[in-house]
């Protein structure tokens, strides 16, 4: 009995030895299970990712420095535009304003030699038409002529009859404005061949006066005195007055728009002895002007007319 009860005795011991020996086995499973781990987790990054993630973040830096820059050289090359067009708007203005005061500040004589002298139409009158052809020179050549007939009689009797012929001559030595109208003079000759009235049409730039205003031109620069006095029929400046604005000015569609500006001064005067009846016919056309948005388009004319009494 005391032999059996011994071999239980080592045969639980030799149990708790196995479990002992089972757990200390699972306990190094686990430590190497452990060990193996954290040497993975430590092992260093292979070197040509390394690489690949500088390259990255190398190329991410410059394409923003690229893109700052360009936005740089984009906003100072705005500002130098808008800085070159501001000086020549400035030098623009500043030579405007200065050509306006030195304009301001000649006297009557040197203002006077910057305009052109109209032909002196009274010494016109009476003459033939190769007469006037000399006595205006400036390169005068016919361009045009028709007859003026007029009839006479009635029913089966009637007939017309030439009574006289209307002449323009293009004055080819005058210089031409920048929209081609010529400087001209118009001749009307009786059936005999003697010229009873005398005209000349030109540009109001071309005379002198450059852009002036219709109201200024009468008002201020006094053109119609200075033509018709210049035509051979002395008028005092300022005896030409000012019509009301409706008499001369006609509006567009829109009822606002200043299309035209027309007006035919009239008067009478005396030169040699004689009398003589003049009309001066000064004519602003906006029509290209308020399509582009320049007053410089506007075809500014004049037409003045002398005849005997």
């Amino acid at each position: 009995m005391a032999k059996h009860a011994k071999r239980e005795s080592d045969l639980s011991e030799e149990k708790l030895d196995d479990s002992t020996t089972d757990a200390d086995g699972g306990a190094v499973s686990e430590g190497q299970d452990l060990d193996f781990g954290e040497n993975d987790a430590c092992e260093e990054i292979p070197a040509h990712h390394v690489k690949s993630r500088r390259m990255r973040t190398a190329l991410i830096v410059v394409s923003v420095a690229l893109v700052a820059l360009m936005a740089a050289l984009g906003y100072f090359a705005w500002m130098l535009v808008g800085e070159a067009r501001d000086v020549a708007y400035q030098s623009t203005v500043q030579s405007n304003q200065n050509s306006k005061d030195s304009a301001s500040t000649l006297d009557a004589g040197s203002a006077a030699a910057d305009r052109k002298e109209t032909p002196e139409l009274v010494g016109l009158i009476g003459k033939t038409e190769d007469e006037a052809v000399a006595l205006i020179g400036r390169g005068a050549t016919e361009t045009s002529s028709s007859d003026i007939t007029e009839e006479t009689g009635e029913g089966d009797e009637k007939t017309t009859e030439v009574v006289g012929r209307n002449v323009t001559l293009a004055l080819t030595d005058e210089t031409s404005d920048s929209k081609g109208n010529t400087p001209s003079v118009y001749l009307t000759l009786d059936k005999d061949g003697v010229i009873t009235e005398a005209g000349y049409s030109a540009s109001v730039g071309s005379l002198g006066y450059g852009e002036v205003s219709f109201v200024d031109a009468v008002q201020a620069e006094h053109l119609v005195e200075n033509l018709v006095t210049m035509a051979g029929v002395p008028i005092e400046e300022g005896a030409v007055e000012m019509p009301s604005p409706d008499s001369y000015r006609s509006y567009a569609d829109d009822g606002k728009t200043i299309a035209q500006e027309v007006y035919t001064f009239e008067g009478a005067g005396e030169a040699d002895g004689a009398s003589y009846a003049w009309s001066c016919k000064l004519s602003y056309d906006y029509s290209a002007a308020n399509v582009s948005g320049n007053l410089a388009d506007t075809i500014r004319q004049v037409y003045l007319y002398v005849k005997g009494a």
